[in-house]
């Protein structure tokens, strides 16, 4: 018998995404505090640390479970990590930074078992690499975008699967990584843990749970 699997998330793409994978799976959101990460400046430590801090958090407090812990975060040109706009003006910013460029999207992934006393048992982790480039923007079309308000809540001030896949003229890697979630890559890792893929999902089980 595979082991309960807990996405330690609260993002709605991620749940989207790794339902197209068939996996059974409950929501239980990391209390990690991120801001400990706070001095890192290398993005792929960055991320693999904070995957494993979430996946961790998790299947320490619900013993005997499989947590899958995910951090993604759009890295500028110079290397600088880029998170939420602060407001508008600030996303204005952040996409005239991308505008007519090639970025990179990193995610970090990670897959913490514990025992029946939360000792953990095996873990992995692993970081993917997208490259995305835009276009060059005109200033009409970023306001127009940031008008719309959806990259207030994402990282970059952009999300590939809505309004700003209209910006992208090249993308290197995986698409479902930039949206949060490298799907042949966690499709991987819970196949060597035994979970099984392509099963028909049981729904019921993706509402959040306070574990």
């Amino acid at each position: 018998m595979s082991p309960r699997l807990l996405l330690a998330s609260a993002s709605p793409r991620r749940r989207e995404l790794l339902a197209l994978l068939g996996v059974r799976y409950t929501v239980a959101v990391s209390r990690f505090a991120e801001e400990t990460l706070s001095h890192l400046t290398d993005p792929v430590e960055y991320v693999r640390r904070a995957a494993e801090g979430k996946a961790e958090e998790v299947v320490r407090r619900r013993p005997g479970c499989l947590a899958l812990g995910v951090d993604t975060d759009v890295v500028a040109p110079d290397g600088t990590i880029l998170g939420k706009p602060k407001d508008a003006a600030d996303a204005h910013r952040l996409l005239r930074l991308l505008s007519g460029r090639t970025h990179s999207v990193y995610s970090g992934v990670a897959l913490f078992q514990s025992g029946p006393d939360g000792v953990v048992l095996r873990r992995e982790v692993r970081v993917e690499e997208t490259r995305v480039t835009f276009g060059d923007l005109p200033d009409a079309a970023i306001a127009a975008y940031v008008a719309t308000g959806e990259p207030m809540d994402k990282a970059g001030a952009y999300g590939i699967q809505g309004g700003a896949m209209t910006f992208v003229t090249r993308i290197e890697g995986d698409l479902s990584n930039v949206i949060g979630l490298p799907l042949w890559t966690v499709g991987e890792m819970l196949t060597a843990f035994g979970v099984p893929l392509w099963g028909p999902p049981d729904h019921s089980l993706e509402k959040p749970a306070d574990v």
